[in-house]
């Protein structure tokens, strides 16, 4: 997965930090490619946190903005939940199995290079 995500990274030009973490959200990679910002590699580590946790893709928690019905979630869990675009829940058979993050882009970059991933782990089982 990071590989694939890597190379995308790098057709793309963005020195991303990269994170796959396993269904609770723990990271059991992380790779920050040469230019990667120090401060993305925390970043990376909450969005897949946060993927994997909560089984959906980060972005979709329009609800947590301000003035919404579940404002004030980042602050929970030690202030790990996030809301930028770039954390993908990774499913087999419909069961989250962990997740793959991406910092370092923009939302449209982050979410290519984590697809690219996901991509090559459902090749790699063969779907």
């Amino acid at each position: 997965m990071l590989d694939a995500a890597q190379r995308k990274a790098e057709e793309l030009g963005i020195p991303e930090v990269l994170c796959v973490a396993d269904a609770a959200g723990y990271p059991i990679a992380l790779r920050r490619l040469d230019g990667g910002k120090v401060t993305s590699v925390q970043i990376a580590m909450n969005k897949a946190f946060t993927a994997a946790g909560h089984r959906k893709p980060t972005h979709n928690y329009r609800n947590a903005l301000p003035g919404e019905e579940a404002f004030g979630i980042f602050t929970q869990h030690e202030g790990r939940f996030t809301v930028f675009v770039g954390g993908f829940p990774v499913e087999v058979d419909g069961k989250v199995v962990g997740s793959i993050a991406a910092s370092g882009g923009n939302g449209e970059q982050d979410t290519a290079v984590c697809q690219a991933g996901i991509d090559a782990f459902r090749r790699h089982l063969g779907r």
